[in-house]
């Protein structure tokens, strides 16, 4: 069997349909909505947390069964309803479109697995077993939780910071990557977690600024 391709995807104001209107789609139209992306929910009935949604215009919901026509336009799909039958149909109605689609909990029914996800701001740590176990996914991003504190945010906030001021400094891409390998030996997240983010910025800048070129 193939391997499944690993990628992250940009979003941001693209178009996405959940079919299904109860729990379980709300938990991927939140996914979505972190992510940017305008939603379109279609499904005869909602869920009280799905109204509200609607009711502050983050998602579009159309009120009634799903129809073949209804993935045309959208780059991503998911069928989250408990009706085996129409999440069938939107499968093959999306394969025969290619769209991307992924229909919770049944791995044969996707061309696209969603990973169990750690963030940390820019920091993302993505786990999938392609569907073989999610349970084990989801344990070992809680053991990756555990590992990667909330300072991982400031740190890749800091450091995206001093790329920019790298690239701006040095010309030659051999000294960029020798400054950024000793900017990553530098005790920046032991400054982070003790709370010093002034101190870590003024550590990287200075570890920067005298450097030799």
């Amino acid at each position: 069997m193939a391997r499944m391709f690993p990628i992250v995807v940009k979003l941001e104001g693209c178009s996405c349909l959940v079919v299904g209107g109860g729990t379980v789609a709300v938990r991927k139209v939140r996914n979505l909505l972190q992510c940017g992306a305008a939603i379109n929910v279609v499904s005869p009935s909602f869920c009280e947390e799905m109204v509200l949604l609607g009711q502050e215009e983050q998602v579009t919901l159309i009120p009634r069964k799903f129809e073949d026509r209804d993935v045309q336009g959208h780059m991503m799909v998911f069928a989250a309803t408990s009706d085996e039958a129409v999440n069938q149909r939107v499968y093959e109605v999306c394969r025969e479109n290619g769209i991307l689609v992924n229909t919770v909990d049944d791995p044969d029914k996707c061309n696209f697995l969603v990973p169990a996800t750690m963030r940390r701001g820019a920091l993302t740590i993505a786990i999938n077993t392609e569907g073989n176990s999610p349970l084990l996914a989801r344990r070992l991003r809680m053991e990756m939780e555990d590992r990667y504190g909330p300072e991982y945010a400031d740190y890749l906030e800091l450091l995206g910071d001093a790329l920019a001021v790298v690239k701006s400094t040095f010309d030659r891409e051999s000294t960029r990557k020798e400054v950024f390998a000793r900017l990553l030996e530098l005790p920046i997240l032991s400054l982070l977690q003790q709370g010093k983010k002034e101190e870590a910025k003024e550590r990287i800048m200075e570890c920067i600024y005298s450097w030799p070129d």
